[in-house]
């Protein structure tokens, strides 16, 4: 299998093209070369991919290489989704991964690894697309809810969308904290809900 693809080299990608890397990487290594070059061709002759003069590549591509993901493999599109949030926490270099890095270390007496899933996600989100929230349920689960969610933005669904947000979610559980976590999106803005929630329970 070819190696994952990657932003120019000595360059730490801005969130966004860490997003559109990490969704190319997962279409191929879930779908195939073919199915994700087809993709690709498909986003790229509607509309190049455009950066602003930081090299970041916006929002907005990401979002319509994901529209011409769902157009083609349908529900299936969850499972890449799934993986793309994996991905994307193995695989991005930027600055905020070394302050996520610095909240694990600084908070590893603490016990409860739902409450540092919940500060590392608040932290990870800051100064990025979307307003998030982490807070306990009476139940002891941990809800995450992000007000303008930009992965479910401009989508309207029948069922919940957010799969990339719990893909990030189990694999930082799993990489930094050797948690193994259950996580369901309960509310979402796809369905017309004011924000996305996602619940997340420690496994076992």
């Amino acid at each position: 299998m070819p190696p994952p693809l990657r932003a120019s080299a000595g360059e730490a990608e801005s969130l966004e093209t860490g997003l559109v890397l990490a969704g190319l990487d997962a279409l191929r290594q879930i779908s195939g070369d073919e199915v994700m070059r087809r993709i690709l061709g498909q986003a790229t002759a509607a509309q190049r991919p455009q950066t602003d003069e930081s090299g970041r590549v916006p929002i907005v591509d990401y979002l319509h290489y994901r529209n011409t993901a769902v157009e083609v493999l349908g529900d299936k599109f969850q499972v890449i989704a799934f993986e793309t949030g994996r991905t994307l926490v193995r695989n991005l270099r930027h600055p905020k991964v070394d302050e996520i890095r610095n909240l694990v270390e600084r908070m590893a007496d603490n016990p409860n690894k739902l409450f540092l899933i919940g500060q590392a996600a608040v932290l990870a989100a800051r100064h990025n697309p979307g307003v998030v929230r982490a807070a306990f349920k009476p139940d002891g689960v941990l809800a995450i809810t992000i007000e303008a969610c930009p992965e479910c933005r401009g989508l309207e669904r029948k069922t919940p969308f957010c799969f990339l947000n719990q893909g990030v979610i189990v694999e930082f559980a799993e990489r930094y904290l050797d948690a193994r976590v259950h996580t369901e999106e309960t509310r979402c803005m796809a369905q017309g809900d004011p924000v996305c929630q996602t619940e997340v329970a420690l496994e076992g």
